[in-house]
């Protein structure tokens, strides 16, 4: 853990993407609750899809975030589980960190990309005539939050690999039981 993450901007960071996802979960399963009950009172409740889909965007998004930030998104790590520990094993971890910081620049560049995008050809949804900006700019919220967890992780990782093999390298090289070299 580094100093960035024993910070209020940390904390609060956590907090609202918990409440980004909780908003959004309900307002999809309110959305969904009032489009059942309207279509069962033939009652006309036209383009409700179009709010559905910004906030299921929108929770996917923020759900996308708290995965990076809780490093509970789903991994295919076979090699993880089955090597033993070692310098090996340490050196594919930082590797899929690697990989991981690269993809996730990529994804925020596309969404930065796609976001500037919908803004320069002013979209809009047929129905409500809402901005497409509003749901798509949730690809670039949670791929940018993703992508500075990412950072900070890889940061962590960098760190640590340093420090675990300089104590062991220090161990080494260092002086023998009567104190010699």
């Amino acid at each position: 853990m580094n100093k960035l993450q024993q910070t209020k901007f940390w904390l609060w960071l956590e907090k609202f993407l918990r409440f980004g996802l909780i908003v959004c979960g309900i307002a999809v399963v309110a959305i969904v609750f009032m489009a059942t009950a309207t279509r069962a009172a033939h009652v006309a409740f036209k383009g409700y899809e179009e709010f559905l889909v910004i906030f299921a965007i929108w929770l996917y998004m923020f759900g996308t975030a708290n995965g990076s930030f809780e490093k509970s998104h789903i991994t295919a790590d076979i090699l993880a589980i089955m090597m033993k520990e070692g310098l090996v094993k340490d050196i594919l971890a930082l590797i899929k960190s690697v990989l991981t910081l690269v993809l996730g620049f990529m994804f925020f560049t596309w969404a930065l990309q796609l976001t500037q995008w919908t803004i320069i050809m002013g979209t809009r949804t047929p129905t409500w005539r809402i901005p497409m900006t509003v749901s798509q700019s949730a690809l670039l919220f949670g791929l940018t939050i993703a992508t500075f967890f990412n950072v900070v992780y890889f940061y962590n990782d960098i760190k640590g690999f340093i420090v675990k093999y300089k104590e062991r390298r220090a161990g080494i090289s260092g002086p023998n039981a009567e104190g010699e070299v």
